[in-house]
């Protein structure tokens, strides 16, 4: 479910006209740097993570979107935010762009889940199953991220998404025709970006793991 902060509408794009997508991993935060499990939770930005908030969402602005989706964890949405008041568009939260709900996992590193004896199987198991134990189930968090996706395509043509590690990784497999398991094989680090054209749903990869902190800093 969605919620648009704006005060113009959108027009859904013309079927057989292409929609450019750009996707973005939030900046690094300290559950990040100490490798922990954040998903629903909040985790504050890091130094770093501050330098990345300011030049993704310069990067985001700078790419012309028609509308700017985010997570609704603050992560995610203070570089959304910042990016679509920079472009002057639509902001819209989207529940269905949270990360997944890591259960048993959460707030732990994966040593500590280990030793607490948190099952996780990121293999994809049964669509029943969960990957991190007393977490969300393989289909629910296939489901929202279809859900996510279909909405994303309604506000075509050019639409930004601000979002995490396993929700990137999730919209690509399902944009590109992967399997979902493949997803866990794809290096998302913080604040990088991926964009993809898709036609009537079908995605083809265009840029994949741009980190624009680190092209800023090269032309500084």
């Amino acid at each position: 479910m969605s919620d648009t902060m704006a005060t113009g509408f959108h027009q859904q794009p013309a079927r057989g006209m292409p929609i450019e997508v750009l996707i973005a991993r939030h900046p690094q935060v300290a559950a990040n740097l100490e490798g922990r499990f954040v998903g629903t939770g909040e985790s504050p930005f890091t130094p770093l993570g501050k330098r990345q908030c300011a030049a993704l969402a310069a990067h985001i602005a700078a790419w012309k979107p028609s509308s700017v989706h985010t997570s609704p964890r603050a992560r995610a949405r203070a570089v959304a935010e910042t990016a679509a008041r920079l472009a002057g568009v639509d902001l819209v939260i989207d529940e269905d762009l949270a990360e997944i709900d890591f259960g048993a996992a959460e707030g732990l590193t994966y040593d500590e889940a280990v030793a607490a004896g948190v099952k996780i199987d990121l293999l994809q198991g049964p669509p029943e199953s969960r990957p991190f134990h007393d977490g969300e189930t393989w289909r629910a968090f296939a489901s929202r991220i279809a859900n996510a996706a279909a909405d994303i395509e309604a506000h075509g043509p050019r639409i930004a998404v601000v979002a995490h590690g396993g929700v990137v990784r999730a919209l690509l497999a399902h944009w590109l025709g992967l399997p979902e398991s493949a997803a866990w094989r794809l290096a998302v680090p913080n604040a990088s970006i991926a964009t993809i054209t898709l036609w009537d749903g079908t995605g083809t990869l265009r840029t994949f793991g741009l980190d624009p902190c680190e092209r800023r800093e090269d032309s500084e």
